[in-house]
């Protein structure tokens, strides 16, 4: 189970065990005696293991990518057998239209009437966030302005095979849908032995709009869509969340495609003070415990009386939940309650630990809100769960984890867009500011910069000793 911390000094050194996992490091002056009595140098060692897995899975990916781009099909099809079982030829690798037809009649009225009210709600709440072009036109005969155009194509990887997401095609999808992203390719895994993708992803992507899809999933199916192969088109971007092998493929082909943030371990950081209801924050705690094992599960709160009786509750939910293996071995290695002197510190840590999903449970949630800076997603209030955040509030569940959130932002619809920078100078305008470009370009020893500017006025028969914006 998890452990009840009150020591102020323990608690950055357990924030810094659960933050190894992922290979980074809990920020500020973390090194302490470990709570468990291991000797500085026993904990220095501990955390080396995780780096070293780390490195042996770079290098596992780093060899499959290259693999993938000098052999396309053959490696992906010789991957998937190696770790997942199953032999497809080149022909199988693309979900036809009969397989994506046929989808429709294997899931039930209720899942797909969910999913389509999913749908409306994410759409709509992205449609609101579009980023609109805009050009300025000044007095000066100077015009600027910016120009969104959305990417155009992007790979969406939907993590699963034994368990489906089809929420994870829609927080992945639909933002690309609303950016109108002209190509959207899916990779999804098989489930099982067989050469079938359960049928509400598939649904899923229909209803986004995603019609190009493949049965193959790992860093094979990253590799594919980042280089192309014979049977897959490469794409531009790439989004969507898997385990630490997906994350490093995509961290390892950043420049050749493009990518969202780090979404790889999951955390989620639970704010309360003695106004929540233990029985709940309990259920929220388990809710993200059973995602993963190592998902991480962390309550600061600043009621003694509350720790124990959430901790209480976890052991009762936990006696008969369908996934208490997987959930207990998360709770045990990496959730966490720590009492606080204060709702402030609470918020300290939470900006430290930058997680990907916070809670807080707290009386008056919009008075705390000014003082986080780094999470992915935050739910305000004892009626908001995280879990209305993984399926129908509307913005996307994917999330920049790893404490990525101190740096990185949700996926949304920006992730598939870029700007370009519109400006245009009139010969007046420019000539107003030659004499500029003329010092810095001779600053930096480009002369060919400033006779770019000297060259266009003499055409128009104009001095670069005119009244400039020097003079000014």
């Amino acid at each position: 189970m998890l452990r009840i911390i009150t020591q102020q000094t323990d608690v950055r050194g357990e924030l810094q065990r659960i933050c190894v996992r992922s290979g980074r490091d809990f920020p500020g002056e973390h090194r302490v005696v470990d709570p468990k009595g291991y000797s500085q140098d026993e904990q220095l060692l501990l955390e080396e293991k995780p780096r070293a897995a780390r490195l042996h899975q770079e290098a596992t990916v780093r060899e499959i990518l290259l693999a993938v781009k000098r052999q396309g099909n053959q490696a992906v099809i010789d991957y998937t057998a190696e770790f997942n079982g199953q032999i497809l030829t080149p022909e199988e690798l693309k979900v036809s239209g009969s397989q994506l037809d046929a989808a429709y009649q294997q899931v039930s009225k209720p899942l797909l009437k969910a999913i389509r009210l999913a749908a409306r709600q994410i759409e709509a709440f992205h449609r609101q966030r579009v980023p609109k072009s805009w050009v300025h036109f000044g007095d000066d005969e100077v015009v600027l302005g910016k120009r969104y155009t959305p990417v155009d194509s992007a790979g969406i990887y939907i993590h699963g095979g034994r368990t489906a997401y089809p929420s994870a095609v829609l927080m992945n999808g639909i933002p690309a849908k609303v950016a109108g992203v002209p190509r959207m390719v899916m990779v999804t895994p098989m489930r099982g032995m067989g050469k079938d993708i359960n049928p509400a992803i598939l649904v899923a992507a229909q209803e986004v709009g995603i019609h190009e899809i493949y049965r193959i999933g790992g860093v094979q199916a990253i590799a594919a869509m980042a280089y192309g192969t014979e049977t897959i088109g490469k794409v531009d971007l790439i989004v969507g969340g898997g385990d630490i092998y997906i994350s490093l493929a995509k961290k390892q082909l950043f420049g050749c495609v493009g990518t969202d943030s780090l979404t790889e371990t999951s955390e989620m950081v639970i704010i309360a003070d003695d106004t929540a209801n233990p029985i709940n924050v309990a259920t929220d705690l388990i809710a993200q415990a059973e995602r993963e094992p190592m998902a991480a599960a962390i309550l600061f709160t600043t009621d003694a009386g509350l720790a124990k009786n959430v901790y209480v509750a976890i052991e009762r939910q936990l006696v008969d939940h369908p996934r208490r293996v997987e959930t207990e071995k998360s709770l045990a290695h990496y959730g966490l309650i720590v009492v606080v002197e204060s709702l402030k510190a609470a918020a300290e840590l939470v900006n430290d630990f930058a997680p990907a999903r916070l809670e807080l449970q707290v009386e008056d949630a919009w008075e705390i809100l000014p003082l986080i800076r780094h999470a992915g997603a935050i739910f305000l209030g004892h009626g908001t769960p995280e879990v209305v955040g993984d399926y129908l509030a509307g913005p996307s569940h994917t999330l920049p984890t790893c404490g990525s959130a101190r740096f990185n932002s949700p996926l949304s619809v920006e992730t598939f867009l870029k700007h370009s920078s519109i400006i245009q100078y009139s010969p007046s305008a420019l000539r107003k500011i030659a004499g500029a470009i003329d010092i810095l370009a001779n600053a930096d020893d480009f002369p060919s910069h400033a006779d770019a500017v000297r060259r266009r006025l003499q055409a128009e028969n104009l001095e670069l000793d005119g009244d400039d914006l020097l003079g000014q």
